[in-house]
């Protein structure tokens, strides 16, 4: 078990300090992973299965009321409450509500993990899997505010410190695994769509996606927070349709930004735009009302 805790240390520290070095990196996650240079990251715990469907039911239960009445106006207590469990066993699972919350935040990630798995490895051409796995996280951010609010807060480290470093690890590796799954279909972007980069040989291909991964996910996070806030609504004169207009337009100059010379980019954003719905439409943790109709997402 010793040799698991220091392999799984080591990679995540080399993971770090590689991105760490080329300053151009942006990294919106490296407030998190800095903490793995003083606090050691432990394996994962292996539970009994009556205490992990314990434990899944109090998150489940946690995520249900942190959305309906904000993270700020849920007690532990009511948690217990509604799981029918006492105090004693609820911090039996979790140190803190921060703790709680940050697990409920690696629930929700995983479960957007599955959904852009299934895009990136679709048969559908490259830009296209880029473009409708953008906007899908786009179409969830807007239509469930409650849920990426979580993942915001623990992101923050007054919420992360609290919590059990077990739960902090799991979803730092689970972001990790994400960027490694874009990863190869950003080169793939990079070195077949994209003119510009020919003169480049693998290594520097490599850096160049490594960069675009973290760039254009850190650009939609920003975008995503800024739509969601209503600062965005506050100073357009089309509030409805500001919030798609920022991204698509935003996320559209990165992609030229690169190199992209599609002719009509909003005409390809929008065909994605339906891909995504439909996708969406059928997940059962993110489909809602409006995206069940093509079109009508403001």
């Amino acid at each position: 078990m010793k040799g698991d805790q220091e392999a799984v240390y080591s990679h995540c520290k080399t993971f770090t300090r590689i991105r760490l070095k080329n300053s151009l990196y942006f990294d919106f996650y490296s407030n998190i992973i800095r903490i793995l240079f003083s606090v050691r990251i432990k394996a994962p715990v292996y539970m009994p299965q009556k205490r992990q469907l314990r434990e899944e039911q109090i998150i489940q239960a946690s995520i249900s009321l942190f959305a309906e009445k904000g993270f700020l106006g849920v007690r532990m207590s009511d948690i217990a409450k509604n799981c029918e469990i006492s105090m004693g066993t609820i911090y039996s699972h979790f140190a803190a509500k921060e703790d709680l919350l940050m697990a409920c935040a690696t629930t929700i990630v995983a479960r957007k993990m599955t959904l852009f798995r299934s895009i990136i490895e679709s048969g559908i051409p490259v830009m296209q899997r880029i473009v409708t796995s953008l906007i899908s996280s786009w179409l969830i951010s807007q239509h469930h505010q409650d849920l990426i609010e979580m993942v915001h807060l623990s992101l923050m480290p007054s919420i992360w410190k609290r919590a059990k470093q077990e739960h902090v690890s799991k979803q730092i590796m689970l972001h990790e695994s994400f960027f490694e799954l874009a990863q190869p279909l950003i080169l793939e972007m990079l070195s077949n769509e994209f003119n510009n980069y020919t003169h480049l040989d693998r290594t520097e291909r490599e850096s160049l996606a490594l960069q675009f991964n973290h760039g254009v996910w850190g650009l939609c996070v920003g975008l995503n927070s800024t739509a969601q806030s209503g600062m965005a609504a506050a100073y357009s004169r089309e509030p409805e349709a500001c919030s798609y207009h920022l991204f698509s337009t935003n996320v559209i100059h990165f992609l030229q930004g690169y190199g992209w010379k599609e002719k009509d980019p909003q005409a390809f954003f929008d065909r994605c735009r339906e891909k995504a719905t439909v996708i969406l439409a059928q997940d059962p943790w993110f489909a809602c009302p409006e995206t069940s109709e093509q079109g009508t997402v403001a």
